[in-house]
């Protein structure tokens, strides 16, 4: 199985919890789980500056219940949803991200969303002025051998919500938060 397999698991029940509140997450994970700012710019200073990004999939389909719920969405209501890696030092899988952007979100100047291409998200919404955050949860997904260490959060631009998932892949295990 996978980080996105895990992720996406029905049978398996999701516990999100406060970012901030008592988790069991390994010292390690704490401060990549806790930071509240772009995830993009952390990655890329820990890579020196070989940050990548790999569009696994973008396409129109229908969120998880989960996903669904965060948003707000009605049930089986359809949404860009963007699956990537986040690349780090000799292009290294880091992160496995999923964003979920409901077609009201997509209007007016947030439409460039849509149209990323290999562009992280985060360098787009961080430099946003209308730019707001949710609090973070995490969660930490197994897939029977395997465990995941994943936040996620609610984001408005303009008050138009889109959510994004970012689950830390064990090629990350070993690299330093930075300062």
């Amino acid at each position: 199985m996978s980080a996105r397999s895990a992720l996406l698991n029905v049978l398996t029940p999701k516990h999100w919890t406060l970012a901030d509140g008592a988790f069991k997450a390994p010292h390690h994970w704490r401060p990549w789980l806790q930071d509240s700012g772009s995830l993009t710019r952390r990655l890329s200073r820990a890579a020196g500056g070989e940050f990548a990004v790999r569009v696994l999939s973008q396409c129109w389909a229908v969120p998880s219940a989960d996903e669904a719920l965060a948003l707000g969405m009605p049930p089986r209501q359809r949404a860009l949803i963007r699956e990537v890696e986040l690349l780090g030092r000799d292009g290294a899988p880091w992160v496995y991200a999923r964003s979920v952007l409901p077609a009201a979100t997509l209007t007016g100047q947030e439409r460039r969303l849509a149209l990323l291409g290999n562009r992280s998200l985060g360098s787009l919404m961080f430099s946003d002025p209308s730019l707001t955050r949710s609090p973070l949860r995490v969660c930490c997904l197994h897939d029977g051998s395997r465990r995941y260490w994943a936040r996620r959060s609610v984001f408005r631009l303009h008050r138009k919500p889109l959510l994004v998932c970012e689950v830390f892949l064990p090629g990350m295990e070993h690299v330093q938060y930075p300062l």
